[in-house]
């Protein structure tokens, strides 16, 4: 994966559209950050949507939410929900690209704040690795304390489901965070098409066991499913949101 800031822009813009694509969007609400630096990271500003972000729209921040360089051709106008990007950042250094959005599967779920049971192939690749933040919802991420523990949570686990709100993924870049984020809202709308049918018929649902299910991790871990995976990403944009690629820096096309 290419590391130029130019690339990551676009790189951030394609997730945000494919989580959009995806139906893992709502509103204007939602921000993909990588960090590049220390105390320094690229996100989208507040007010395009995830179905129209521009490289033009991602700016600079510092944790703290303060924007240090952006488009002049953009407002940079950014609110407090800021501080979930700048506090998990600063409290999980380890941390590179973070994505937050409020897919439905996973708000559905998260009501019952219960990590999600395993039941099929994709969803071994997650195994382990789902948090749940066992707090009440108390309003907007828009300050420490609230923020506290979802960073807590994000540093134990790669994928966390928020109850009442929605989730947040991570990784080493945008590309894990966004397939997480994919992965997580699957193995959600799993659980819940599982418990309507159990319902509907009677039947008891069998989850895969964990120990299976990390066998499974680990043997998809060795395919090169990443690379695959966002090349078709990338392709499917192509034709849904072509003005996006006229856009596209040459290292992010020579990065392919």
């Amino acid at each position: 994966m290419s590391t130029s800031e130019e690339t990551i822009k676009f790189d951030l813009c394609c997730a945000a559209r494919a989580l959009f694509r995806a139906g893992l969007s709502a509103g204007v609400a939602g921000h993909l950050s990588v960090v590049i630096a220390d105390n320094k990271m690229l996100m989208n500003r507040f007010g395009p949507s995830f179905a129209t972000l521009r490289p033009a729209d991602i700016c600079t921040f510092d944790f703290s939410g303060k924007v240090l360089e952006h488009d002049p051709g953009v407002d940079p106008y950014v609110n407090e929900t800021i501080a979930l990007h700048g506090v998990i950042h600063r409290y999980n250094p380890q941390i590179t690209a973070l994505v937050h959005t409020h897919p439905p599967a996973a708000v559905s779920w998260g009501t019952f704040r219960r990590v999600p049971e395993i039941y099929d192939q994709e969803s071994c690749i997650l195994a382990g690795d789902v948090g749940i933040v066992d707090e009440d919802y108390t309003g907007l991420a828009s300050t420490e304390d609230r923020v506290r523990p979802f960073a807590d949570a994000i540093g134990k686990y790669p994928a966390v489901i928020l109850p009442n709100h929605g989730a947040l993924t991570s990784g080493p870049n945008i590309q894990v965070a966004l397939m997480r984020m994919m992965l997580l809202e699957g193995m959600c709308a799993r659980n819940i098409s599982v418990a309507v049918a159990a319902q509907a018929t009677g039947l008891k649902p069998t989850p895969i066991k964990m120990v299976d299910a990390l066998t499974a991790k680990r043997e998809i871990a060795n395919m090169p499913a990443l690379p695959a995976v966002w090349k078709d990403t990338l392709q499917r944009l192509q034709r849904t949101d072509p003005e996006l690629f006229e856009q596209r820096p040459r290292s992010a096309a020579a990065a392919d």
